[in-house]
């Protein structure tokens, strides 16, 4: 079984320059993504494929937002996507050969090694989790699911933080600081993943009015017991691991300050999970349609699963309207301003915690002077998030660039709901690896010179393994 490996720094670098054939893919931050395409790449090289390696650069650890301890979870909360949208759903091999094609049919059963299910079988848990009604893991849990995978793929980490991205010949070069070391790191595209840094809508003090990792670490710690009514801003699943966590975990009163009428949540039929799991036809649907779709099944929603958890509970109420601003009152609770319907009004909370997520275009901020002005240009001139949005290609890049930029998590309005979350990382590991074959194109069966030259010797190997 092949480890996942940690370089040192300085690294004697393996790939001295992007030009290089064997240089990798480079991904900012170890999470799901990350390691979505790290076993992808390893199964398809597996196979006969020339794809590139996966490089991920992490600050902590692999999967380190789905634990204890960087600000998103406690670590204990639910999932809430199914665990078998896993890193290799949906299962279809249809990027690397048509039905009939036996390669297509190793990719995916190479893949369903790394299953959720494949992992449960490993540890000996796959029959007491069946028989107890397929319950959803903790967040926890699926970090160790995610750890597991990366491990036997093989997945190769840069310890650091990313200070600069800039563009070099055929590729990218990230500057990446680790404690007093600073060394760089080459690739032939780039993908940006995680949820960026917290980007808040009201001024946190670290007492009284929390960002999302201020409330995790105090919520760890113990919440003090005169926080008794909580305001939470932010409507989408962030806020509802939050909103659970006080209203049916400590019993406290919750009030969810939400931009719509009321606390929606996920649609989750087969009509809506249709366009998560394939999205053909998307781009067929108006912008205005897509973008309805994502407001309402996806983006200020609270999963089903949160949703059946506060039902059971009387201590959330909701107030509609976007925070203008926060202040303390006289008595040490903070006063909410809360703007709706052109009007304002004031809602009085012993605590605020700011849950409206993380700023997605937090990646143009660490851009070099050549890199920056290749995206203005290849976006009209300004950098905005709609104009990245309507930008993305099939392989969830920023099309126009030297090279490319990879960002799914901006690529649901152009290319389809699921690639920002969950809900597709097999079906996103395609896309992204098929642009570094040549003359194929992401969702079509390769080109024939693009296949391992033996098909038969390949699967007679698979079969010996």
């Amino acid at each position: 079984m092949s480890s996942s490996t940690t370089l040192s720094h300085p690294v004697a670098e393996p790939w001295p320059n992007a030009r290089h054939s064997g240089a990798p893919l480079l991904v900012i931050g170890a999470g799901p993504k990350a390691i979505a395409l790290a076993v992808k790449s390893s199964v398809l090289r597996a196979a006969g494929f020339d794809v590139p390696e996966v490089v991920a650069v992490e600050r902590d650890r692999t999967a380190a937002n789905w634990r204890e301890g960087r600000g998103w979870t406690n670590g204990l909360q639910r999932l809430g996507t199914l665990p078998e949208k896993d890193l290799g759903f949906p299962y279809d091999g249809s990027a690397w050969g048509d039905a009939d094609d036996p390669i297509a049919g190793e990719v995916v059963q190479r893949m369903a090694a790394y299953s959720w299910a494949g992992h449960l079988r490993d540890r000996g848990a796959y029959a007491r989790w069946i028989d107890r009604g397929r319950p959803q893991p903790s967040h926890r849990e699926w970090a160790d699911y995610l750890q597991w995978a990366a491990v036997r793929a093989g997945l190769r980490t840069v310890n650091g933080q990313v200070l600069g991205a800039e563009l070099a010949d055929d590729g990218w070069t990230l500057t990446v600081q680790d404690g007093e070391l600073r060394s760089q790191v080459h690739g032939r595209g780039l993908l940006v993943s995680g949820p960026g840094p917290v980007a808040p809508v009201v001024a946190p003090d670290g007492t009284r009015v929390l960002t999302t990792g201020d409330f995790w670490r105090l919520a760890t710690e113990g919440l003090p017991d005169w926080a008794r009514q909580v305001t939470v801003v932010g409507a989408g699943e962030t806020a509802g691991t939050i909103v659970r966590e006080l209203a049916v975990g400590l019993d406290r009163q919750v009030t969810v300050v939400t931009p719509r009428a009321t606390l929606y949540s996920r649609g989750e039929s087969v009509f809506e999970n249709r366009y998560y799991s394939d999205p053909t036809g998307w781009s067929g649907l108006t912008e205005a349609d897509r973008r309805e779709f994502i407001r309402r099944t996806d983006r200020a929603v609270f999963s089903q699963d949160v949703q059946a958890d506060l039902a059971g509970t009387k201590n959330v109420a909701w107030e509609p309207g976007r925070v203008v601003g926060t202040r303390q009152d006289g008595a040490g609770r903070v006063e909410v301003e809360i703007a709706y319907g052109g009007r304002q009004r004031v809602h009085s909370a012993d605590l605020v915690v700011d849950a409206t997520g993380g700023d997605p275009l937090w990646f143009t901020r660490i851009l070099g002077p050549r890199a920056d002005d290749a995206l203005r240009a290849a976006l009209g001139g300004t950098v905005t998030r709609e104009h990245v949005e309507r930008a993305i290609d099939a392989s969830l890049a920023v099309a126009g660039l030297p090279a490319p930029l990879h960002v799914p998590n901006l690529a649901a309005l152009a290319q389809g709901p699921g690639f920002p979350n969950l809900s597709s990382l097999g079906l996103l590991s395609d896309r992204v690896l098929a642009a570094y074959v040549p003359s194929v194109c992401p969702g079509l069966a390769p080109a024939a010179d693009d296949r391992p030259a033996d098909l038969s010797a390949v699967n007679q190997g698979a079969a010996q393994r």
